[in-house]
């Protein structure tokens, strides 16, 4: 039997006797060795599924089977999708709903493998709670190409806090289904609610919890739907049956595929709707975007109509003082408000800066190719969201360095970039950096020589991700580090080339152990690299120390090498 024992006995007396019907059909089947075989075994438990509610065991014997066909793909998506429609979803394939602008909102929102493959987070992902929405933030953060509202900053915050709340009510059914309705998304109680429906269909309580919500609230074509369903799985409860019937005759017809339609249910169309169970999204935006650059007609007429004699309500003195010391978002309301402000201090504002095949401004983000003219540009630019540079690209960016008004970057990436540690502190002195990456880049002090690990991160409080390269490690730089206070959690350290001398291994650890995420389902990965000429004997020491601390299953690595270990390999 393709179901346990232990759901096979909660089923009543009629179910039972269809499952039995439908598992010698099965066996029959299983008995013949042809090429055949898989088809007719899906083809059966299809037949089942226009009749009753399928438990998600047999979609998932359905996929197996699928699977050692010749075209399995468009079969596979035929499965899930009318798995889907019987209230089962598996994690590990719900990844085949999140294309396009309809899918699931879900309280996990990919799986470790789905989220690595990701490209894109939409402004979308972020209104509901689910366990990667911090990691999607910082994502959106990255790509998008003008600063995130306070009223999306605001309404992650609040689905951040609820998240752990819904988590831990998951035992009891009553404050678990409030905790969704705090969410206020029709959407995501929907999803979240038939979610767990489909993992346990015997859950009566959430079943009757779930159709009294839908009825108090109007949603009265898709409550039949769901009473449809479930009087064809608790096929005894007749009780049920005339609650459905009664709706159906103050609320019907509706759009039902089933092929054992009740008497009350014959004048529905029985024509499927492809998508029943989605609500669609509004539609992504499409980017606006110019070939030029810039349009110089628009700077003509800038100081065409430009006043150089202005009167404020504040004497002179302290409107130069506020535009001097003025943040982005303060300087963004004066240039709005009147001109004379950016003629006495034009710093065109940048959310990010990266490189690309175009030179091209959208939104707030400058894009130049790898051989743009310095003349081209303006002066000053304020960089107050990200800065990305391709490797092949990196001159692009540091020759505009002396550019640069003020960096206020949260995310930075140089990688193949030479960069002296005051070039450095000039890009992270701010101390608002998330992340940071100037992996394979030379990175040397006045001295010409490495940079200590502990001055580099006196400058990065809020660091979550760090890639470096061309660290010193000192005798004092554990201790350092332990010392100092970081607002935020570390989820992956990457350091190459470490240079310097043994330090205190115990003390180290120590300060991985207090600065890593410790969310669930959170991953805390870590490389360290050391220079051939470093203490053999402290590396051995340090990657056993390591590799005794790290816990894969728990979301939790560390890894240890020598320079040129991808080439000859090392040996534990």
């Amino acid at each position: 039997m393709i179901i346990s024992k232990e759901f096979y006995d909660k089923c009543g007396a009629s179910y039972q006797k269809v499952i039995d019907e439908l598992e010698k059909k099965i066996a029959e089947i299983e008995k013949y060795d042809d090429a055949t075989k898989g088809k007719k075994l899906i083809l059966t438990i299809y037949h089942f599924s226009k009749r009753h509610l399928l438990p998600g065991e047999y979609w998932e014997h359905c996929l197996c089977r699928n699977m050692k066909l010749y075209n399995p793909d468009k079969l596979r998506r035929k499965i899930i999708k009318h798995a889907y429609y019987h209230l089962y979803l598996n994690k590990k394939w719900s990844s085949r709903f999140y294309w396009g602008s309809n899918y699931p909102k879900l309280d996990f929102f990919r799986s470790h493998f789905q989220w690595q493959q990701l490209n894109t987070i939409y402004e979308r992902d972020l209104y509901y709670p689910h366990d990667q929405l911090k990691l999607c933030l910082r994502k959106f953060g990255q790509e998008t190409t003008k600063p995130p509202s306070k009223n999306l900053y605001k309404r992650c915050e609040e689905m951040m806090a609820l998240y752990p709340k819904i988590q831990a009510a998951i035992g009891d059914i009553d404050e678990w289904f409030q905790l969704l309705l705090k969410v206020n998304d029709d959407k995501y109680l929907k999803d979240n609610v038939e979610y767990r429906i489909g993992h346990n269909l015997h859950d009566v309580k959430l079943w009757k919890l779930y159709i009294n919500h839908l009825k108090q609230n109007g949603h009265f074509k898709y409550l039949l739907g769901i009473y449809s369903k479930y009087c064809r799985f608790f096929l005894d409860d007749d009780d049920m049956k005339k609650e459905y019937q009664k709706a159906m005759l103050e609320y019907g017809p509706v759009h039902l595929p089933w092929k054992n339609l009740f008497e009350f249910e014959k004048g529905c169309d029985m024509e499927e709707i492809e998508h029943q169970y989605f609500i669609p999204d509004e539609k992504e935006d499409d980017a606006q975007s110019s070939e030029d650059l810039f349009d110089k007609s628009i700077c003509r007429r800038f100081y065409v109509t430009y006043k150089a004699f202005q009167e404020f309500a504040l004497p002179g003195p302290i409107i130069l003082y506020v535009l001097e010391n003025a943040g982005h978002q303060v300087l963004r309301k004066l240039f709005a408000s009147c001109k004379w402000f950016f003629k006495k201090q034009p710093t065109p504002i940048c959310y990010g800066l990266r490189t690309g095949p175009r030179e091209i401004y959208e939104g707030e983000s400058l894009t130049l190719k790898e051989y743009s003219k310095k003349q081209s540009f303006a002066k000053n630019f304020y960089i107050t969201g990200n800065m990305f540079c391709k490797m092949l690209d990196h001159a692009v960016l540091i020759d505009f360095l002396p550019k640069f008004y003020r960096c206020e970057a949260k995310f930075i990436c140089l990688p193949s970039v030479n960069l002296s540690f005051n070039e450095l502190k000039s890009l992270i002195g701010h101390g608002g950096v998330v992340e940071l990456d100037i992996y394979c880049c030379k990175l040397e002090d006045e001295k010409n020589e490495d940079v200590a690990l502990e001055k580099i991160l006196a400058f990065l409080p809020n660091i979550e991700i760090l890639y470096l390269p061309n660290v010193k490690m000192t005798k004092e730089t554990p201790h350092a580090l332990t010392s100092m206070k970081f607002n935020s959690k570390f989820e992956g350290i990457n350091i190459d080339l470490i240079s310097g001398v043994p330090f205190d291994a115990e003390e180290f650890l120590k300060f991985l152990i207090i600065n890593k995420i410790n969310e669930p389902y959170q991953f805390f990965n870590c490389e360290f690299t050391f220079r051939k000429e470093f203490n053999a004997d402290f590396v051995q020491m340090f990657k056993k120390l390591m590799k005794d601390y790290s816990t894969p299953d728990e979301y939790c690595t560390v890894d240890v090498h020598v320079d040129g270990w991808w080439d000859v390999g090392e040996e534990d």
